[in-house]
């Protein structure tokens, strides 16, 4: 089963239903649901998904939303050498470091995200939910 490394702003578009991006990250989640595939993510995405939301709608349905969430996705460990390796990375943001290594420590290949030019790696697939779903519907074919 494949691993894959969900970023907040997917997350984001789905629960806030944010057109044009909410229906890749909603048939993203279905495959999650129907166990297709492993979905992880961070504490520290966690954190911003719950802040985000809770100032967008209410903390009530923020934190329905992260019980759910953690029904459904895995939680990758941020360490102190996930920290120090984003540390010396020359990410522009520490965050995005945070996550890339937070995705690499746990074998994660498939990095899912909009902010893709933030990512400029080449150990890692970085694409958005719907290049994702391509991906992975292209796979079942062969």
């Amino acid at each position: 089963m494949t691993n894959i490394f969900v970023d907040s702003d997917i997350i984001l578009d789905l629960l806030l239903k944010r057109e044009p991006y909410y229906l890749p990250a909603a048939h993203l989640f279905s495959l999650v649901e129907k166990r297709k595939i492993v979905a992880c993510t961070t504490p520290v995405v966690m954190a911003n998904i719950h802040y985000i939301s809770a100032r967008l709608t209410d903390k009530k349905l923020a934190l329905d939303n992260i019980r759910k969430l953690l029904s459904l996705l895995k939680i990758t460990p941020v360490d102190e050498k996930t920290l120090l390796l984003a540390i010396d990375f020359r990410f522009t943001d520490f965050e995005d470091a945070v996550q890339y290594y937070a995705a690499k420590s746990r074998g994660i290949s498939c990095f899912i995200t909009r902010n893709k030019s933030d990512y400029k790696v080449t150990d890692m697939t970085i694409c958005t939910a719907a290049e994702y779903l391509k991906i992975y519907f292209q796979d079942m074919k062969e």
